[in-house]
């Protein structure tokens, strides 16, 4: 494991085009899932979904980019249970990028990380 908690498979696969959300996102999924799940269900799901998103000629992701994806495999392994999970990442996130969280019927979870990486790019 490395220092900062991602599993070693993962720290190894570099942000395609990283920005500092998409290093803020992946510490809060990561913080998020640890909390909730216990480190080795965490670093078992940030290893899955991160080699679930990518294609076998690709090296690298944007998790900011690809919220959608990381979504999909989150309730691929966790079926409806990954909802709970999903808010507590956007609101976790919200905190980290001092936004204010406010739930919007109908909002998906990629719905929340397309607005809040707009909003953060603005800043």
């Amino acid at each position: 494991m490395s220092e900062k908690g991602f599993p070693e498979k993962a720290e190894k696969i570099k942000l395609k085009g990283s920005t500092r959300f998409d290093e803020i996102l992946l510490e809060v999924i990561n913080d998020v899932l640890t909390q909730i799940l216990g480190e080795t269900a965490s670093k078992l799901i940030v290893e899955y979904t991160i080699f679930k998103s990518l294609k076998k000629e690709e090296t690298s992701i944007s998790f900011g980019d690809d919220a959608k994806m990381f979504a999909d495999a989150l309730q691929g392994i966790l079926g409806v249970g990954c909802q709970p999970i999903e808010k507590s990442i956007v609101e976790h996130l919200c905190t980290r990028l001092e936004v204010k969280f406010d739930e919007k019927p109908g909002y998906t979870f990629s719905d929340y990380i397309r607005e809040l990486r707009k909003r953060f790019e603005k800043s």
